[in-house]
């Protein structure tokens, strides 16, 4: 897109609210080898997860949703929300680990579950609260570990991560548009999640911007500007009374990301 017409879709976004809600506009990243399908494996986020991802691109994609998922959790913990922390605890293995036991090698899957477990019921048991914050820890550490051991060689190691930052925002209004039926308040859960997915995004985005400036300062700025009032509208797992974005307007600041975020991809 022409920086000309990036700048008028970007000062449209204030009103996009006004706007009546479309079809997704985000388009789905295209890596190179496909994953073989399974049929006796339904992917909880396929229409996130492009059926055409690497076999690389889906455990990264897994794994960034299992952390979510565990920050969710920790977050909630913290406020002493431990029904409702264990609730994402758990998702961590009902949504993620399931899909990754058939891709990552045996013990290592094996090693993941026990420590996603192994949080799951420090927070059921309502252990004390360094002893989750601990648990924690220790998972998304091993977690970390996995994904760095999981980037394809021979491909830019950036836009993977790009491809991730925009999976898990696609993720993050997927969960938005979940949690709102109008302006009432449907799923908070999902709430939960958006935020947790939001903030991953945001924290890899950080690592990243110094070399995006220097390849391209204008998009970096855009996709920082942009990620920061998607963040500023979601500031907490917790649910305002009423939603601070629209479903249009959170699927137009999501796709500005994303036009940028490709201009890196050259």
């Amino acid at each position: 897109m022409p920086y000309a017409l990036l700048a008028v879709f970007l000062a449209l976004l204030p009103l996009v609210s006004h706007v009546p809600a479309h079809a997704r506009m985000a388009a789905s990243p295209a890596p190179a080898a496909a994953l073989p399908a399974r049929a006796d494996v339904i992917f909880v986020d396929a229409d996130i997860l492009p059926k055409s991802a690497s076999r690389e691109l889906t455990i990264l994609y897994y794994l960034s949703i299992a952390r979510g998922h565990l920050l969710a959790s920790i977050e909630l913990a913290k406020q002493g929300r431990l029904e409702q922390a264990v609730l994402h605890s758990r998702h961590a293995l009902d949504e993620s680990w399931i899909e990754l036991a058939h891709l990552l090698p045996v013990d290592k899957a094996q090693l993941l579950r026990d420590k996603i477990e192994a949080m799951n019921e420090a927070v059921a048991l309502k252990t004390a609260l360094s002893q989750i914050i601990a648990a924690h820890q220790a998972t998304s550490a091993f977690i970390q570990e996995l994904i760095e051991a999981t980037y394809a060689p021979g491909q830019s190691k950036t836009v993977q991560k790009l491809e991730i930052v925009i999976l898990l925002l696609q993720q993050a209004q997927a969960e938005y548009e979940e949690t709102w039926d109008g302006a009432d308040l449907h799923e908070p859960a999902e709430y939960e999640d958006g935020f947790a997915f939001v903030q991953l995004a945001k924290a890899e985005l950080e690592k990243l911007y110094p070399e995006l400036r220097a390849r391209d300062r204008n998009a970096a700025e855009q996709i920082e500007s942009t990620v920061a009032r998607l963040a500023g509208d979601w500031p907490s797992p917790e649910p305002p009374e009423r939603p601070a974005m629209s479903q249009p307007l959170i699927r137009a600041l999501v796709t500005a990301v994303e036009i940028n975020a490709r201009r890196f991809f050259d």
